[in-house]
C-alpha cells in the first residue's frame, strides 16, 4: 500500500503531473503528425507511382497503334507495287504516300520504345530485338521498292516480317498488361490508404481538439491559481512592510528614551566610572540598534517603491562634524579631509550614506578610518577608506547585494546585512554611484554625488578648505545625539 505522500498516492489525488502530461501531449501531438506526415508521404508516393505507371500504359498503347499502322502501310505499299509491276497500273502517287507514312510509323515506334523505358516500363532484351528487327526488315522493303525490286520485297513481306512483328506485338502487350496490372495494384493500395487517412483523420482531429481544449482549460486554471498567489504574496508583502515600518517607527521611542538615558548617567558628575563605562556600552549599542532600525525602515521603504528624495544645496564640510560626531563615542579615531563644496543631495539620506559606510569600516576594517571628499570630474567624491584586509575576492561582485557579507556567511555578526545595498540604492536614488576599490593597503568605498547647480552659494564654513582634521572621542551631548535623522 502506498504512503500518504508517495508519489503513486499523488498520481492518484491529482492524475499526472504538469510534466507527466505535456509529455503526454507532446507525445500524442509527434505521433499525429508523424502519422499524418507518413500518410501524406505514402499517399505522395502512391501517385508517383500510379502516374508513371498510367503513363507507361499510355505509351504502350499508343506504340501498338502505330506498329499496326507501320505494318498496314509498309503491306500496302508492297501490294501498290505488285499492281503497278503485275498489271501496269500507274499506282505511284498512292504507293509514295504509303511509304512515307511507313517510315514516319517506324520512326514513331523507336521514340516510342525510349518513352517507354523513360516512364519506368520494362523493354526487355527481346521485345528490343523484336522492334530492331521488324524496324529494319520493313524498310528493308521500302527500300527494294524504291528501287523497283518490287519481287523480293514482296518475299520479304510474305516470308519474313510477319514473325519478328507478331513476337514484338505480344510482347509489348504483355508489358502494357503488367503496367494496367500496377495501375490497377495501385489504384487499390491508394484507395486503401484513403480509406485508413480518413479514418485516422476522424479520430485523431477530435482527439486533438479535446486534448487542446484541456490543455487549455489547466492552463487558463493555472494562469488564475498564479495570479490567486500573486495576489496573496503582495498582501503579505504589504503586510510585511507595513510591519516593519510601523515596527521601526515604535522601536524609535524607548530607543529615544534609552538613549537620553543612558548619555545622562554618562555625563552625571557623581557616576562611577565602571557606571560611565556602562552608560557609554548602552550609547553605543543604542547607537548600531537606531541604524539598524533606520536601515530596516528605509529598506521596506525601497521594496514599496516609497521613499521620497527631498533634493537640496548642502555644505559639504558643515556635513562632516555632523556625520563624525556620533560615530566617535566608542573612543575610535576618524580622520576627516574635506573640500569645500555644494551637493545636490537630500540631507538626511547623504548622512545616512556616509555613517553606514563608517559603521562597516570600524565593524569590519582596520584600526584607522579615513573620511575625504574632493570635486572630481563634475560630481563631489565621498571616499571612506580603512587600512583593513578588505573584501574577499569571492564576494567583490555581489558586495552591495543583501545579505551578503564576508566569505560564505549570509551576514555578519552585528549587522543586517542590508548596510551596503541600502548605500548604493540611497545613492543611486540621489543621482549618484558608488564603487568599492582596493588601493595602496587602503579598503575604499567612493560615493560620487552631482554637485549643486550654482557654486556661487557656498557658505564658508570650518574647517577651511583642505584642511585635515582628526576627530576624537568626546563627551559633548550635542555631538552625540546628532540630527533627527540618527537620533529615534
Amino acid at each position: 500500500m502506498a504512503r500518504p505522500d508517495s508519489p503513486t498516492r499523488g498520481l492518484l489525488r491529482g492524475g499526472l503531473p504538469r510534466g507527466g502530461r505535456v509529455w503526454v501531449v507532446t507525445t500524442a501531438v509527434g505521433a499525429t503528425l508523424l502519422v499524418v506526415s507518413a500518410i501524406v508521404f505514402v499517399v505522395s508516393s502512391g501517385t508517383q507511382g500510379l502516374t508513371l505507371h498510367a503513363e507507361a500504359v499510355h505509351v504502350a498503347d499508343e506504340t501498338l497503334r502505330v506498329a499496326t499502322v507501320a505494318r498496314a502501310q509498309v503491306a500496302m505499299a508492297n501490294h501498290f507495287a505488285s499492281i503497278e509491276r503485275e498489271l501496269g497500273v500507274d499506282v505511284a502517287e498512292e504507293l509514295l504516300i504509303s511509304a512515307a507514312q511507313g517510315e514516319s510509323a517506324l520512326d514513331l515506334i523507336g521514340l516510342g520504345i525510349e518513352q517507354l523505358e523513360v516512364s519506368g516500363g520494362e523493354v526487355t532484351v527481346e521485345l528490343a530485338a523484336a522492334f530492331a528487327e521488324f524496324d529494319a526488315l520493313s524498310r528493308q522493303v521500302l527500300d527494294l521498292i524504291e528501287e523497283g525490286r518490287s519481287s523480293e520485297a514482296n518475299r520479304i513481306v510474305a516470308e519474313d516480317l510477319e514473325g519478328p512483328y507478331a513476337t514484338a506485338f505480344a510482347l509489348l502487350q504483355a508489358e502494357r498488361d503488367r503496367q494496367l496490372g500496377e495501375v490497377a495494384a495501385s489504384d487499390e493500395s491508394m484507395a486503401r490508404l484513403g480509406d485508413i487517412a480518413q479514418v485516422l483523420l476522424a479520430l485523431l482531429i477530435p482527439a486533438g481538439m479535446i486534448i487542446i481544449y484541456r490543455e487549455l482549460t489547466l492552463r487558463m486554471h493555472r494562469q488564475a491559481e498564479l495570479k490567486m498567489r500573486l495576489e496573496a504574496e503582495r498582501a503579505v508583502g504589504k503586510v510585511r512592510e507595513d510591519f516593519v515600518a510601523n515596527a521601526s517607527h515604535e522601536l524609535r521611542t524607548p530607543l529615544t528614551i534609552v538613549y537620553g538615558m543612558a548619555q545622562v548617567i554618562e555625563e552625571h558628575p557623581e557616576a562611577t566610572a565602571g557606571v560611565k563605562e556602562l552608560a557609554t556600552s548602552i550609547v553605543n549599542e543604542a547607537e548600531d540598534l537606531h541604524r539598524m532600525v533606520e536601515d530596516l525602515l528605509t529598506t521596506s521603504q525601497l521594496d514599496a517603491d516609497a521613499l521620497k528624495y527631498v533634493i537640496e544645496d548642502v555644505s559639504t564640510t558643515a556635513e562632516v562634524d555632523e556625520v563624525i560626531a556620533p560615530m566617535i563615542r566608542s573612543g575610535g579615531q576618524i580622520e576627516t579631509h574635506a573640500e569645500e563644496a555644494l551637493v545636490a543631495v537630500d540631507r538626511m539620506r547623504q548622512r545616512q550614506v556616509l555613517r553606514n559606510l563608517i559603521s562597516n569600516a570600524r565593524k569590519y576594517g582596520g584600526a584607522e578610518i579615513r573620511l575625504s571628499g574632493r570635486l572630481l570630474g563634475g560630481m563631489y567624491q565621498w571616499t571612506v577608506s580603512d587600512n583593513g584586509k578588505g573584501v574577499p575576492a569571492e564576494i567583490e561582485e555581489r558586495l552591495f547585494q543583501r545579505f551578503v557579507h564576508r566569505g560564505s556567511l549570509v551576514t555578519a555578526p552585528g549587522g543586517v546585512g542590508i548596510g551596503l545595498s541600502i548605500v548604493r540604492a540611497l545613492v543611486e536614488g540621489m543621482g549618484g554611484t558608488i564603487e568599492y576599490a582596493r588601493e595602496g593597503g587602503w579598503t575604499q568605498f567612493r560615493v560620487s554625488v552631482p554637485l549643486a547647480k550654482s557654486q556661487a552659494s557656498v557658505i564658508a564654513r570650518e574647517p577651511a578648505l583642505g584642511e585635515r582634521r582628526t576627530h576624537r572621542p568626546t563627551s559633548h551631548a550635542a555631538s552625540i545625539l546628532g540630527d533627527e535623522a540618527h537620533v529615534p
